[in-house]
């Protein structure tokens, strides 16, 4: 501590704000330095000091509360005017039962904003409704970016490493001693008690008196790490003691902590509360766990502000500038007077793709023309005043046939507004040039402008990427309201007054899907509702049918248009003779022609040859300028070619045009033979060019086509006029003009057919080439990444080199070639080329695809392919269908569905896990047995067959609440808990848009028949309406009743039902009028349903289902629940039968006419939570909380089919439009999409699949015991994978097993009162033995080292043996002062040793005592007590493999006995920390101990340690076998490598590297090593195994 260093008020970044006293003193502790105080400028009180790298003030509530804790934060900024932002630190109360927050005492948590609340609400400050509803009004700013982005991504590292905080709390003990006895220790879980909420404290100040039936079963914890939990925090003037009053707050708020401070401070300046858990806001409040929980808050503090770059704090708005933006200099308008963002931004912002050369005034394009002076002078002039028209048209949309200067135009326009310093962005499209033939980067290459003409939207940019890390892979909607729309709403307060910007947007209809064109005009048509700025766009375009109907669908007073045609022809022939006048007194200049050439008349007669088109001037003059001829032949030839243009039309002219360039610039004087040999020259060159889907150079052409380099070189120096030709290689080569492709792709328009390019034929000679190409180029590694976790983006700049374009071409484009090509001529039988490929190649592909960034694009290719190959069979009736070929496409459209997601972040994976998990029958797994990874000995158990379930997508962070299919099949939308909605494409499984606004929990979305509009409802009482193309709420619908369960739309579109409360309310959509009100039910609605002709509405609500007419609101019909209540409800498409889901397991079928009940499906376990009928009405799907997914007949009412794969409860079923696809949403967070085609089987209706909560090998490893919350023993073998029988015997959860040494018996034990110790025979699964412990409940269960005795520890101070072999109760070791922790046995079986614990006094937040004895157990006698310590943490005991040492643990050291002389031999006391626990290597000559994440491997000879820092708790520890690793409950340590060998969430990883990734129905719930071998419980109830060579790991050979 630097107690001397004294710094300025200026120097003080960010503030921590907490209570006097508890809470202070570990935040203070936290501190890495402490400063001198500065002198005091008003009454509050303030510590200095640095955490991290930041230099930090505390300041000190005086007392608790609202208003006090305004005053102080006031006061701050007062003071301390460099504050950038608070953290608000201390205590809280947890308000648990969320479903979604396994909220424990000592836990953190974290206020975070949602589409409700910013992070804190105010909850006895609002307004009561007439209806009785309560609505808060203390609802404050969101944290800022900096803090939100920063804990967003401690979150995720969370996730992946976990939290610093037990180390930190460990440190500020070790640091500060006295902190110990102030009992800012863990407390202990047995302390951590929640009662019933109708259970009421029965006096005292510690619940001794409580009654403990009264408690709620919680699973146990594997670990004491306080867990951090994000969400809304409750703040008042009260304090909450009451758990009815904190479960009311959960329920209509959604708070999951209160406390008393934080609506003082949040809306003073931005903030962030942080509050460790002391109490659960009920009447069993006090203060044991108050230090303790202040200091999990400060360590969260702590490793917070460790993980935000100075930097970024550096960059971050002043807190008392905070709400009103960055200031700008209120003398200027210009955007230069904004400050300078650091270089982070910048950095960022170059993170943007950006379509290369898509900008008017880029490189390629800097000699491409503009409007002369003195022309389109009237048209410029409309466009002008157009921009200057405050209340103009927000688009302005110039159309025109080919060739009439659109582009020209648009050049003209921008560079007018550049100069103007008004524009902000433009983009030209070009179709076959790559990025600007596609939109892909449309709006990320204009927000990478915007934010450099504006650079006070540059930080808003770039917040917008930091909190949306994956938004370039998201659709457009999705960019262009995150990139460009919201940073440019808000701007009032930075930009001094309104300013107009523009867009320039040229040739529209050159940009590849009409679809996306359509969504680019309606998303731009939305700068309209921007009041902050004024955004105006350019937009020219052919009028061409998609770019018409989508200016159509826009209101017609966004857009102004204007028609090139329209204009005068006397006009058009003007500023043509001008253009042309001008280039040929350039031309005569620049080869030194004499004055007087051309001649006026040659002119005219050139201009009347254009017939409008300013395309054919622009072609003539390049045609007359080439340098090989002289101009004057050139323009006579032209002139003398030129009929009358009065018969014939402009395209006509401008193809008799182009004809005459070829004939001259390709064929010449020529004779025949050569004539036929240049002819096909240019076919087979410049075919390419105009054919390809995007430009290539010439080196990479030539490589493509295989044509050498110096032949097409010399073709092309004579098309200049016609093509854009670089004295560069690396250049695309470019049409001049797409007139030019359309004229030699049509052989009406191509009359001399040497020069017509066949369209097909040379689509055919592409894809051949692309294939050879590929074949020869592609392989494995082709980047040498090496590791196989490396991301694609490790290989961003080097892809170049590795994947030249030609490759990237073939590899993206090549099965595109084949269906543009002449399938007739097309060999697609089995073992063609395209299946050779496919077999040889497919991986090395899928690589390629992945590291180009379109993985996704390999589904979409895969299924084109399959389409191809089946509708050649069917056009050119082939006799024989090539079935291994089909066979193989099918298998691999199912590979890449399936590991989509990792073959797109980590290529190399497609070698590893794509393969690892791949079904044992799958033909891609076959053909690449020899890929698979080295290093795994034994590959984990798969399936035979691909399952039904086709993809799952992962993105939300909540349980998923409903799912909808969209009318066209085109979108997926899914509604969570997270407050989100997405919308994904469900043929590819990519991500589309996240829909937020004001969300709290979404709890079910539907589309209207027309797919224009979506609906959903939600938790908070709203239905909203949304436009799903661009993702923007076009309507609330607040109905004040009660939570909004349920939407639907009737057939037509007109109506709109949804549930609110216990009232069924019925909207016209389009206006937002409530129609009726239909009153009924005495329970909340769960769901509403119309049938396909929308004259009757269903609506169910626990034990009632109700028919009622929409239009009129007249019941019809009340179906009365008669074996549970309802969940769900669906009518058939033919309306002939409603179906209900019900709580126990069934489905009741009625007729929805009679209201007769007609069946009672059993279709499950657990609960349905919905169904839903196919298109056609055969099928009927429900849901479970069994986690599967049913399929039944509605005629023979036979169940059909089971899906398995959800870990938790399906809450929601849909049908795809067609009926050949399922989606199912999961409280897992996962969505599934289910392929009906395949068939899965059939299975009986069964219980809950539990996950596996423990794991255990046999001393032997020949078997593996998994215990899960189903109350079941299964016994595996780890060879086969294979199940051997299952031991059932339990009422509870089973707490800990055990094997005996022969691995002949399993002793086993509960975690909960009431249950017994059970003996198993693992050869028969039989119950031998079961043991009456009369405690009730039994911590641990272990056997002696002979198998003869099996130990129990009851919470009662005892040990317990017993004969294994009879049941029998030999004794009972008595002398123990509390618990019994752990136990060890000598090797021989003669010695004990035990741990136990005790308090001292009568309260648990008291520092408990550890003592280690040493029994003699022939004579049950204790023979010492060995160590005697007053610790919060575990003591440990081991004995060495021959009985001749015994190490404890005591606090910071290691002691080593002689167990036989009791004699103490030697101290080790090295250690920072607190040794937790220690174990002998087989050999004895090591010893290796653990503190909190790190572990110790000593020499006991030499006394030499080596000390690893393995990023985890540390809770299990051993030697393998042969004692060259260490073996840990979360990997396993390789002691010679020093690499740990772990499952971090999704990866395996290998020392600092990820190396395999698991899919997520395989990743682990628990897991243990033996040795090399893995067993990993799953949540499906399962255990896998897999076998790992260590040698291959070490020496890095993954292949």
């Amino acid at each position: 501590m630097d107690h001397s260093l004294r710094l300025t008020y200026d120097d003080y970044t960010i503030a921590c704000i907490c209570p006097m006293g508890v809470e202070l003193l570990p935040l203070e502790a936290m501190l890495d330095e402490i400063h001198q105080s500065l002198p005091s400028r008003g009454n509050n009180s303030y510590t200095l000091g640095r955490m991290g790298e930041h230099n930090v003030v505390i300041a000190v509530l005086p007392e608790i509360g609202i208003g006090c804790a305004g005053r102080v934060a006031t006061q701050l900024l007062n003071d301390f005017r460099s504050i950038r932002f608070s953290l608000l630190v201390g205590t809280g109360g947890g308000v648990p039962g969320d479903g979604k927050n396994d909220i424990r005492l000592g836990d953190v948590v974290v206020s975070r904003p949602t589409a409700t609340f910013g992070g804190v609400v105010q909850f006895d400050k609002g307004k009561i409704h007439p209806n009785g509803r309560f609505e808060p009004t203390g609802i404050f700013h969101k944290p800022p970016t900096v803090l939100i982005a920063s804990f967003l991504r401690l979150q995720t590292q969370h996730g992946r490493e976990g939290s610093k905080i037990s180390r930190y709390l460990s440190e500020m003990l070790e640091r500060y001693p006295n902190l110990e006895d102030e009992q800012y220790r863990y407390p202990g879980a047995e302390y951590d008690r929640l009662f019933e909420a109708s259970y009421i404290h029965e006096g005292g100040e510690t619940c001794r008196q409580c009654d403990r039936s009264r408690l709620i079963e919680r699973a146990p914890r594997k670990y004491t790490t306080p867990r951090i939990h994000h969400g809304t925090i409750g703040s008042s003037n009260s304090v909450v003691k009451d758990s009815r009053t904190r479960d009311k707050l959960r329920e209509d708020l959604g708070i999951i902590c209160v406390e008393m401070e934080a609506a003082g401070i949040a809306d003073e300046f931005p903030c962030l509360v942080v509050r460790g858990i002391s109490d659960y806001a009920d009447s069993h409040k006090n203060k044991t766990w108050q230090p303790y929980a202040a200091a999990t808050a400060a360590a969260y503090a702590k490793e917070l502000l460790s993980f935000i770059p100075v930097q970024n704090v550096a960059s971050a708005s002043q807190a008392v500038d905070a709400f009103r933006g960055m200031t700008a200099d209120p003398q200027t308008e210009d955007s230069n007077c904004f400050r300078e963002r650091p270089l982070h931004e910048q950095d960022q912002l170059n993170e943007l793709p950006c379509a290369d050369d898509a900008a008017f005034n880029s490189k390629s394009g800097e000699h491409e023309p503009q409007c002369l002076p003195d022309t389109r002078v009237d048209l410029l002039q409309e466009i002008m005043m157009w921009g200057e028209n405050p209340d103009g048209a927000v688009m302005f949309w110039l159309n025109g046939m080919a060739g009439t200067g659109k582009s020209t135009i648009a050049r003209t326009v921008a560079r007018a507004f550049a100069d103007q310093k008004r524009l902000g962005a433009s983009f030209f499209f070009s179709r076959g040039q790559g990025d600007r033939g596609r939109a892909d980067k449309f709006f990320t290459t204009l927000a990478a402008q915007l934010s450099r003409a504006l650079p006070v939207l540059k930080p808003r940019v770039c917040s917008a990427i930091s909190e949306n890390f994956n938004i370039f892979k998201q659709g457009l909607a999705e960019q262009w309201r995150h990139l460009i729309f919201q940073p440019l709403s808000g701007l009032i307060d930075v930009l001094p007054r309104q300013r107009t910007f523009f867009l320039v947007v040229d040739a529209l209809d050159e940009c590849e899907g009409e679809d996306d064109v359509r969504l680019i005009l309606r998303l731009l048509a939305e700068a309209k509702s921007l009041r902050d700025v004024r955004l105006r766009v350019f937009v020219t375009s052919r009028p061409e049918i998609p770019i018409r109907l989508g200016f159509k669908r826009v209101s017609g007073d966004v857009h102004q248009d204007f028609t090139l045609h329209d204009i005068s022809q006397s006009v058009i022939q003007r500023d043509i003779s001008t253009f042309l006048r001008h280039e040929l007194e350039v031309i005569r200049e620049d080869h030194g022609i004499p004055e007087g050439w051309p001649e006026e008349r040659d002119i005219e007669l050139l201009a009347q040859g254009a017939n409008g088109l300013f395309i054919y001037a622009a072609t003539a003059c390049r045609f007359i300028r080439s340098s090989k001829f002289p101009p004057e032949d050139r323009l006579s030839l032209l002139l003398s070619g030129s009929t009358s243009a009065s018969l014939q039309s402009p395209a006509q002219k401008l193809d008799e045009m182009y004809a005459q360039v070829l004939r001259h610039s390709v064929i010449g004087d020529c004779d025949y033979r050569e004539r036929a040999e240049l002819a096909k020259q240019f076919r087979q060159i410049v075919g390419p060019i105009v054919i390809l889907f995007d430009a290539l150079a010439s080196a990479p052409l030539a490589n493509l086509i295989n044509v050498p380099l110096r032949v097409i070189r010399t073709v092309l120096d004579n098309l200049r006029s016609v093509l854009d030709v670089s004295e560069s290689q690396d250049r695309p080569i470019r049409l001049i003009h797409p007139s030019f492709r359309d004229f030699l792709l049509d052989r009406q328009r191509c009359s001399d057919t040497q020069f017509w390019i066949e369209d097909k034929k040379t689509n055919n000679d592409i894809f051949v080439n692309c294939l050879e190409l590929m074949s020869n180029c592609l392989k494995r590694d082709i980047c040498n990444l090496q590791l196989p976790g490396a991301l694609a983006s490790e290989a961003k700049y080097e892809i170049e080199e590795y994947l030249p374009p030609d490759v990237q071409y073939a590899c993206r484009y090549w099965v595109y070639h084949l269906q543009r090509g002449n399938r007739d001529s097309c060999d697609l039988d089995d073992y063609c080329r395209v299946h050779v490929f496919l077999r040889k190649h497919l991986l090395h592909w899928l690589e390629a695809l992945s590291l180009m960034g379109i993985a996704s694009d390999g589904v979409v290719m895969v299924r084109a392919l399959g389409n191809i190959v089946i509708d050649f069979v069917r056009v050119t009736e082939h006799k024989e269908v090539p079935k291994s070929l089909l066979f193989v496409i099918s298998d691999v459209e199912r590979f890449i569905l399936k590991f989509r997601p990792i073959i797109e972040e980590a290529p190399l994976q497609v070698y590893s896990s794509a393969l690892v998990f791949s079904p044992k029958r799958s033909i891609i797994r076959k053909l690449h047995l020899d890929d698979f990874p080295a290093w795994i000995k034994s590959l984990p158990k798969v399936e035979n067959h691909w399952s039904p379930s086709l993809q799952t997508l992962e993105g939300h962070v909540g349980g998923i609440r409903s799912v909808s299919f969209s009318p066209d099949g085109q979108l997926l939308v899914s509604a969570a808990d997270d407050g989100t909605i997405r919308l994904w494409d469900p043929s590819t499984g990519a991500l589309l848009q996240t829909l937020v606004g004001d969300i709290y929990i979404g709890l079910s979305v539907a589309f209207s028949p027309d797919g224009q509009l979506l609906a959903s409802a939600s938790y908070d009482e709203m239905v909203r309406l949304w436009d799903p193309s661009t993702g923007v709420l076009l309507r609330t619908l607040d109905g004040h009743i009660g939570k909004a369960t349920s939407v639907a739309f009737s057939s037509d579109g007109q109506l709109l039902a949804s549930a609110l409360g216990d009232i069924v309310v019925v909207w016209d959509p389009r206006t937002g009028v409530m129609l009726q009100t239909l009153k009924g039910h005495l329970n909340p609605v769960e769901a509403v349903a119309f049938p396909s002709d929308g004259q009757l509405l269903a609506s169910a609500s626990s034990q009632t289902v109700k028919l009622w007419d929409p239009r009129t609101g007249a019941l019809l019909q009340t179906f009365e629940g008669h074996n549970g209540y309802f969940r769900s409800v669906a009518i058939s498409p033919d309306g002939q039968l409603l179906a209900s889901a019900v709580n126990s397991g069934t489905i009741s079928l009625w007729d929805p006419r009679t209201g007769e009940l007609l069946q009672d499906l059993e279709v499950g376990f657990g609960p349905v939570t919905s169904v839903a009928f196919s298109p056609d009405g055969q099928l009927l799907a429900s849901s479970s909380e069994d986690g599967a997914v049913r399929l039944c007949n509605t005629g023979t009412k036979e169940l059909l089919q089971t899906f398995e794969g959800h870990s938790f409860s399906v809450e929601s079923v849909a049908f795809s439009p067609d009926g050949r696809l399922l989606a199912s949403g999961s409280r897992d967070k996962t969505i599934k999409i289910w392929d009906l085609r395949t068939e899965a089987p059939l299975q009986a209706p069964k219980g809950v699949s539990e996950p596996v909560a423990l794991v255990a090998f046999s001393p032997d490893g020949q078997l593996l015991a998994s215990a899960s919350a189903d109350r079941a023993i299964k016994l595996w073998d780890p060879k086969t994978g294979a199940l051997l029988r299952t031991l059932r015997g339990y009422r509870r959860l089973i707490g800990s097993v055990a094997f005996s040494p022969d691995g002949q018996l399993l002793a086993s034990a509960s975690y909960i009162y009431d249950e017994a110790v059970k003996i198993w025979n693992t050869r028969t699964g039989g119950l031998l033995h079961t043991l009456d412990v009369h405690a009730g409940l039994a911590k641990s269960v272990a056997f002696s080292p002979h198998g003869q005795l099996l130990t129990s520890a009851p919470f009662d101070n005892t040990i317990s043996f017993w004969d294994s072999r009879t049941g029998e109760l030999l004794w009972t070791l008595k002398d123990h002062p509390g618990d019994v922790d752990t136990v060890a046995f000598s090797a021989d079986g003669q010695l004990l040793a035990s741990v136990s614990y005790s308090y001292s006094g009568e309260h648990m937040n008291q520092t408990p005592m550890k003592i280690v004895k040493l029994w003699d157990l022939k004579t049950a006698s204790l023979l010492q007590n060995l160590e005697s310590h007053q610790s919060w943490d575990s003591l440990a005991a081991a004995f060495s493999p021959d009985g001749q040492l015994l190490a404890t643990t005591s606090d910071k050291t290691i002691r080593l006995w002689d167990p036989r002389t009791r004699k103490l031999l030697q101290v080790f006391e090295d250690s920072p920390e607190v040794v937790r626990m220690v174990t002998f290597s087989p050999n004895g000559q090591l010893l290796a101990s653990a503190r909190l994440d790190t572990v110790s491997i000593r020499d006991i000879k030499t006394g030499d340690v080596r000390i690893f820092r393995v990023e985890d708790v540390i809770q299990r520890l051993s030697f393998s076998s042969d004692g060259s690793c260490l073996i840990m409950n979360h990997g396993i340590l390789d002691i010679s490598s020093s690499n740990l060998l772990y499952f971090n969430k999704k990866w395996l990883t290998w020392g600092t590297n990820n190396i395999l990734w698991l899919p997520p129905e395989n990743r682990q719930t628990c897991m243990i090593f033996a040795d090399n071998v893995l067993a990993m419980g799953l949540a499906s109830g399962r255990v896998t195994f897999a076998e790992f060579d260590l040698a291959c790991l070490r020496a890095g050979r993954w292949r």
